[in-house]
């Protein structure tokens, strides 16, 4: 069996390669920069996300022709979305944190976010409520903000000082100290 974590609960998904996670068409990109296009797949599936109070994800890749496509975003849970162990033309996971909540410290990437990226030997991307773009570096072994509030569609009920402060960026250690 094989795994990827995104939220805070794993699963074991038997599958060997990517396929979409959904029915629906991939999303092609128009930018050969990853950033933006992972920008305006989130920014994209935000309104459902927080709508729906649900995590959505799923995967960046390389085409064939060698240009940028995501697969259709899975819908998740509250706190976790679970994807197939990701082949060798993936080369990013996105995912989003749903809508405000006062439960969740959900402005900031989790543990499990971060670790099942870099155990994927892959970047991630993560939405949140208040707009915030993260990204999960796994060259540079951080999380980093791309881009502060309000940047993709943010949930109309978030408070942006719930979080308390946010720094720009975080190491994994940084983030299970935050955690405990």
């Amino acid at each position: 069996m094989t795994y990827l974590k995104i939220g805070t609960v794993v699963a074991a998904i038997g599958l060997v390669a990517l396929v979409s996670c959904t029915e629906e068409p991939p999303i092609i990109a128009q930018t050969g920069d990853i950033d933006a296009f992972a920008m305006r797949v989130l920014d994209g599936i935000q309104p459902a996300s927080i709508a729906e109070s649900r995590e959505y994800c799923g995967y960046i890749y390389e085409t064939e022709t060698g240009g940028l496509a995501a697969t259709a975003p899975a819908p998740g849970r509250e706190d976790y979305c679970d994807l197939p162990e990701p082949n060798d033309s993936v080369l990013a996971s996105y995912h989003t944190h749903g809508s405000f909540s006062d439960v969740y410290d959900n402005e900031v990437p989790s543990v499990d976010d971060v670790t099942g990226d870099f155990d994927a030997r892959i970047d991630g991307y993560i939405g949140t409520p208040a707009g915030r773009v993260w990204l999960v570096d796994y060259d540079a072994q951080i999380a980093r903000q791309l881009c502060n509030t309000m940047c993709i569609t943010s949930d109309p009920n978030d408070d942006p000082e719930e979080a308390g402060f946010v720094p720009q960026t975080f190491t994994l250690q940084e983030l299970q100290a935050r955690f405990e």
